[in-house]
């Protein structure tokens, strides 16, 4: 009896650390998702090629003649 008692107890308190764990990797992943949203922007066609084009130049002249 006793320790069909503690199998249970243990079984409970597995479950329940694995709930609590759900809720943290819950958490972890909307935050990571959240600054992934922050850090991301649409650019269109022009305006990567605009700005490949201002990487080239300073990779060719120098980024002081650049400015």
């Amino acid at each position: 009896m006793v320790e069909v008692k503690v199998v249970k107890k243990t079984m409970i308190l597995q479950a329940e650390e694995s709930e609590q764990q759900s809720n943290h990797l819950e958490r972890k992943i909307v935050s990571e998702q959240q600054a992934h949203t922050a850090n991301t922007s649409k650019l269109s066609r022009q305006q990567i090629l605009d700005m490949m084009q201002v990487i080239e130049e300073i990779r060719v002249k120098g980024y002081k003649e650049r400015l």
